[in-house]
């Protein structure tokens, strides 16, 4: 970890332009081909959203816009950044788990099954995320597709956590594609920095031989 030198920083009028709102945050909306990756995971049995979930993660510590956290007055940079996911738990009630991210999808795997197993045993909603944001925090809709969609927040302008959602696949054109969803806080980045993240995410998708 270490702090943004926010002297030299090109978005520091951005910053401190977008500190002074209420809510900050701004959600992009849009569609991936996932189309080689959901016939790598059923010719090769993995599971859809654990495949997602780490590109999604991969493409999250790529990019140092997205392990940036806002201190007061100065920005955290993380070394690297975990998944906070959402998964159901009891009938349709859901719980929170949290685990670590590695750089290699056999070691992610291990992680991912060891917390689920865990995090069904007990519901559990924000308890452990309290004081930490190394998180990027991640649900899915499996059940519908979607065009927008909005996430709670606490009123905290500071709050720079990132809100990553995905859908229902569905077929266009001959492809898969899946609705993401990418909320952001504005402090920190802007729309350019989104369409980055979502350009990386559909190449690291494109190759899941390389991926995975």
């Amino acid at each position: 970890m270490k702090y943004l030198d926010l002297k030299n920083w090109k978005r520091i009028k951005h910053f401190n332009f977008f500190k002074k709102f209420k809510h900050p945050h701004f959600n992009i909306c849009t569609d991936i081909d996932i189309s080689n990756t959901y016939s790598y995971t059923r010719k090769n049995k993995i599971s859809i959203f654990t495949a997602v979930l780490f590109a999604v993660m991969k493409t999250c510590n790529h990019f140092e816009e997205f392990r940036y956290r806002i201190n007061g007055e100065r920005i955290i940079i993380h070394d690297i950044v975990h998944p906070g996911i959402t998964l159901l738990v009891e009938d349709d009630i859901y719980g929170n788990c949290i685990f670590e991210f590695r750089d290699s999808f056999k070691d992610f795997l291990i992680e991912y099954e060891s917390a689920v197993y865990k995090a069904r045993n007990k519901i559990v909603v924000g308890e452990k995320q309290k004081g930490r944001d190394n998180l990027i925090y991640i649900s899915t809709l499996p059940w519908i597709s979607f065009t927008s969609v909005t996430n709670p927040m606490t009123g905290d302008p500071n709050d720079s956590i990132p809100r990553i959602i995905w859908g229902k696949n569905f077929k266009r054109g001959g492809k898969i594609m899946k609705p993401v969803s990418v909320q952001v806080n504005h402090c920190l980045m802007d729309g350019i920095h989104v369409a980055k993240f979502l350009f990386k995410l559909t190449d690291l998708l494109k190759e899941p031989e390389k991926l995975f």
